[in-house]
């Protein structure tokens, strides 16, 4: 469980509380969809409690990774573009290990964020010309970027991919008198440290499936939680445009089922859509 922490900025605290962490969320995979006009973009995620973490030494003189940690897997397709990234945190504390994320097709990169003490350091590497079609170890135009860590920050540097864990672990919470309805959680996303509102809406909805499920049957009706996540900039530079999730930026909002702990849509702006809803279309359950 999260303890109380100090963001050292205006109005930025943490206080974060939630079903105890040793109980995994119920499904293993999600299968999302967003169509608006010209759109069509797809995405799968997909969540392993104890993944290996592949070897990293960046963090000079810190102490050693984790030999295994909690792992968020994001394959999509959009624009032509096929992304596919992991993010290995520790589901406690939100704490990101590391992020590696590989784009091909209309875009092609490689990036890769290994979360230290007190910096975030980078990889990233383009091919050369000619080199489009070979693996990614291959690509000679690398560099490394390193990205210093606000020496005020008490809480640990998570990723916008743990919010699709964490939004289902809210949902879980009870609502009530006395209940807590709103966190504020650092996040590193496009080179930037942000702290991220999240508020609970305190009214839930109640709504039949419109998401099929394997492995299980989901209830004839689902309890839905409503969180607007907005983004702040930590310092001088960087805008809230620099939060993104599943190629949404800026402020979001995420409806959660409190039964299944699952996110079952994600509203945001999409450039050059403008704003997008992606929906839930399917759950693999445990």
């Amino acid at each position: 469980m999260w303890k109380l922490a100090n963001l050292a900025a205006p109005a930025l605290l943490v206080v974060l509380a939630w079903p105890a962490a040793a109980a995994d969320p119920p499904w293993q995979r999600l299968e999302f969809q967003a169509k608006k006009l010209f759109l069509s973009a797809d995405a799968a995620v997909e969540f392993d409690s104890a993944a290996q973490l592949p070897p990293d030494e960046r963090c000079e003189g810190k102490p050693h990774m984790p030999g295994s940690a909690a792992r968020i897997r994001i394959e999509s397709t959009m624009f032509g573009r096929r992304s596919e990234s992991s993010l290995w945190f520790d589901p406690d504390s939100l704490a990101a290990h590391l992020r590696v994320q590989e784009e091909r097709g209309s875009r092609n990169r490689y990036k890769r964020y290994t979360f230290c003490h007190d910096s975030v350091e980078a990889e990233r590497a383009t091919p050369n010309p000619g080199e489009a079609g070979l693996p990614v170890a291959e690509w000679t135009h690398r560099y490394p970027l390193h990205h210093p860590v606000p020496p005020g920050l008490k809480a640990p540097l998570s990723e916008p991919s743990a919010l699709l864990h964490l939004v289902g672990r809210l949902a879980a919470l009870p609502t009530g008198t006395g209940e807590e309805m709103s966190w504020t959680v650092p996040m590193f996303s496009n080179r930037r440290v942000l702290a991220v509102r999240i508020e609970r809406d305190p009214e839930t909805l109640t709504a039949p499936s419109s998401f099929s499920v394997a492995g299980g049957q989901a209830p004839a009706q689902l309890t839905l939680v409503r969180f607007a996540m907005t983004p702040e900039v930590y310092g001088p530079e960087g805008s809230a445009q620099d939060f993104e999730l599943l190629g949404l930026e800026g402020a979001i909002e995420i409806v959660a089922a409190k039964e299944l702990q699952v996110p079952v849509s994600i509203s945001g702006r999409l450039p050059p859509a403008g704003r997008v809803t992606v929906r839930l279309r399917h759950v693999e359950l445990r």
